[in-house]
């Protein structure tokens, strides 16, 4: 089941042993349609003009495998054209791959658009070699899981081979669902099953379901949609949809799109804000007024806006012991105008949305200065009740900001080296929800000596490390995922407000490398486990420290 690449299958069938693959003057069938023979490539080789050479070139005929197609072939002979193979190849090159013929003529090799050499051997060889995906029992083989991950990640996500493995695991996935083809439900045991290392989709037209790179993308009412690779807008329209020039996305005939947002015209009463007389849905008003008119606490502020200047530091419900903290969030919107409108009610004045460039539908909510306490009040009646249209996207994160004047250079340290070391990686990904990525990474290298260093040599620290060292007045931690609901937040809260007090300078009977290490942690975090309830019952439910 491992993605086999021209080197590969060519050691196997080398043109050079003549019993490999097929003999001289035979073919081998791999379909009704397509086969294989022995035969030559013509090379073209400068030699200098001369008389035995008047054009300068010479040829040499190497052998070679020729992949045909008798449907091409004979279409190029009604139209008195000469005979051509889809690819042809020796055992050092692939001499000549026509791509438009091969995904044309071989799709039982090549699985959708743009057709990939490397994967047609893949293909091939599968298609000599047959699949065995399970056991004698039933049961899918052990490595199938990598195997389908490695394909989807590299050249052979092209071969027909990954796409009938895909197939299969829907098979796998589909036992419960056999009534409803159409099910959310499967998409997400089967994305559950590869560990979300895979892009899964089902088109609404066709029911295919495939790896998105297969796959064309629509914008259907305005939400982006992955549609079956063959399909074109003429396909979608003909579903009953029309495109919609200013908004660009295809719309069923009831439907119509506000700021982004699709609304069925039967449910909703569009209105004129009397502010500044743009069309709006008269539930997402206040007063007449759109979400731009009726204050900052509702509108999307720029990237660089300063949070602290418009909204201040929270000083009245910060407590002497407790360090200011700032919260940015990042959500996905599919209703920005009510969404909007839900998070300036909720969050009036402790919170404002900005943009942000990784976000593609949606915002990042960030929050005044304030203590640990005031931002679990805030926070709790944002995140009890959040509705359905405002969610984390999986790319979604969590910021911390921390007062340096919580940590000293060694508390920092512990921090960074805790957040770093390797043998922390499994703990840090219970904790933060998501593992790493291009926003916020582990660096082995990082440890107990970083801020110290970083400090008095003014030394760089990437800035999107787990650990933010490069802003002056707070540390940031952006190893966290946006939390879904109330509880994940307060898991994660509490964890910053462990992290600071464990990072405090303290005497231990343990060494400080002992100290970075999460076991040490969570010893610690049992002899607290009344101020951290949650996070430490969330810890011991896990397998993290059996």
């Amino acid at each position: 089941m491992k993605p086999i690449t021209h080197t590969t299958f060519t050691n196997k069938y080398s043109i050079t042993n003549p019993d490999a693959l097929v003999k001289e003057d035979d073919e081998l069938a791999l379909t009704d349609d397509l086969y294989i023979i022995r035969s030559s490539y013509k090379k073209k080789r400068y030699v200098g003009t001369s008389e035995e050479h008047p054009s300068g070139y010479a040829y040499d005929y190497l052998p070679a495998f020729k992949l045909m197609s008798r449907a091409l072939s004979e279409m190029r002979e009604r139209q008195g054209e000469y005979d051509v193979a889809l690819a042809i190849w020796d055992d050092d090159y692939i001499w000549h791959f026509r791509h438009g013929y091969v995904e044309q003529y071989a799709k039982e090799l090549v699985h959708g658009r743009y057709s990939d050499k490397r994967a047609l051997f893949d293909a091939m060889y599968y298609m000599i070699n047959p699949l065995q995906m399970r056991y004698n029992d039933g049961r899918l083989k052990a490595g199938f899981k990598n195997h389908l991950i490695r394909r989807y990640k590299g050249f052979a996500r092209k071969s027909k081979t990954s796409h009938k493995m895909l197939q299969e695991l829907e098979r796998e996935c589909s036992v419960n669902y056999q009534d409803d083809l159409f099910h959310p439900e499967l998409i997400i045991k089967m994305r559950n099953y590869v560990d979300n290392e895979i892009e899964i989709h089902q088109c609404p037209f066709t029911l295919e379901i495939n790896n998105h790179s297969q796959m064309v993308r629509f914008s259907l009412s305005g939400v982006s949609r992955w549609c079956q690779g063959t399909m074109n807008s003429d396909d979608v329209e003909e579903a009953g949809y029309s495109y919609d020039a200013g908004s660009h996305t295809f719309l069923l005939e009831n439907e119509i799109m506000i700021d982004g947002t699709c609304y069925d015209s039967n449910q909703v009463n569009v209105v004129r804000c009397t502010g500044c007389n743009t069309r709006c849905v008269e539930e997402e008003t206040r007063d007449g007024e759109c979400v731009e008119c009726i204050g900052r606490d509702y509108r999307i502020h720029n990237y660089s806006h300063k949070v602290e200047e418009t909204l201040g530091f929270d000083r009245r419900n910060k407590l002497k012991t407790e360090p200011y903290l700032g919260i940015e969030m990042e959500f996905q919107v599919d209703k920005r105008r009510a969404g909007r409108l839900y998070v300036g009610d909720t969050m009036f004045g402790h919170a404002l949305m900005k943009e942000d460039g990784s976000i593609t539908n949606g915002f990042e909510l960030v929050s005044r200065p304030a203590g640990y306490t005031s931002h679990l009040a805030r926070y709790d009646s944002f995140l009890t009740d959040l509705p359905e249209y405002i969610h984390p996207h999986k790319s979604c994160g969590m910021h911390v900001h921390i007062s340096r004047t919580a940590f000293t250079h060694l508390g920092a340290g512990k921090l960074v080296e805790f957040m770093n070391r390797v043998d922390n990686k499994d703990f840090i990904k219970l904790i933060a929800g998501r593992g790493t990525s291009s926003y916020q990474n582990r660096e082995d290298s990082y440890d107990i000596k970083t801020p110290y260093l970083q400090a008095v040599k003014d030394r760089y620290v990437g800035r999107y490390n787990f650990v933010n060292l490069n802003n002056k007045k707070t540390i940031e931690l952006r190893i966290f995922a946006t939390p879904a609901n109330k509880q994940e937040f307060n898991i994660r809260m509490q964890f910053v407000k462990a992290m600071i007090e464990y990072c405090k300078p303290a005497m231990h009977t343990v060494s400080l490398k002992q100290q970075t290490h999460f076991k040490s942690f969570v010893s610690w975090l049992d002899n607290t486990k009344k101020e951290f309830k949650e996070l430490n019952n969330y810890i011991k439910e896990s397998t993290i420290c059996a």
